[in-house]
């Protein structure tokens, strides 16, 4: 009978601390991957709408090259020895007055040659001015 008693105690195995094992592995496993989420941070597209499109200015592009030509968006203008460029001043003074109907910004990029008689960038500066244009800049010449 005592064989008997020592058998079915040996049966019996405590899983009470093998439970409270498996119920702190659960909520560590649980909160472990929302803990990691949260560490990101990444931000969501919002319901904003698109920006609009934004207006870039209106800009033509003077060339002054070594003999004392001047070529406005490509074309040639008035002669290479003219000082007051009448032809440039009415061209430019059209594409400002065109620019300002659409709300747009008028720019003047002087591309001069570096051979070029700086006399001839003074007199694209003054020509800018009896336009109208305020924004006027100089850029690196390009071949």
């Amino acid at each position: 009978m005592k064989t008997n008693s020592v058998l079915q105690s040996e049966d019996k195995v405590d899983i009470t601390p093998m439970i409270d094992v498996v119920f702190l592995l659960l909520i560590y496993f649980m909160f472990l991957p929302l803990q990691q989420e949260a560490d990101i941070g990444i931000k969501l597209p919002s319901d904003t709408p698109p920006a609009e499109n934004l207006e870039l200015p209106s800009e033509h592009i003077v060339e002054i090259f070594p003999n004392g030509l001047i070529l406005l968006n490509g074309a040639p203008m008035d002669g290479v020895n003219d000082r007051e460029m009448v032809r440039m001043t009415s061209t430019l003074t059209r594409l400002k007055l065109s620019s300002d109907r659409a709300g747009i910004d008028t720019v003047v990029k002087i591309q001069a040659d570096p051979d070029s008689p700086h006399q001839r960038s003074i007199d694209v500066l003054n020509v800018a001015a009896n336009a109208d244009i305020s924004k006027v800049s100089f850029a690196s010449y390009s071949d």
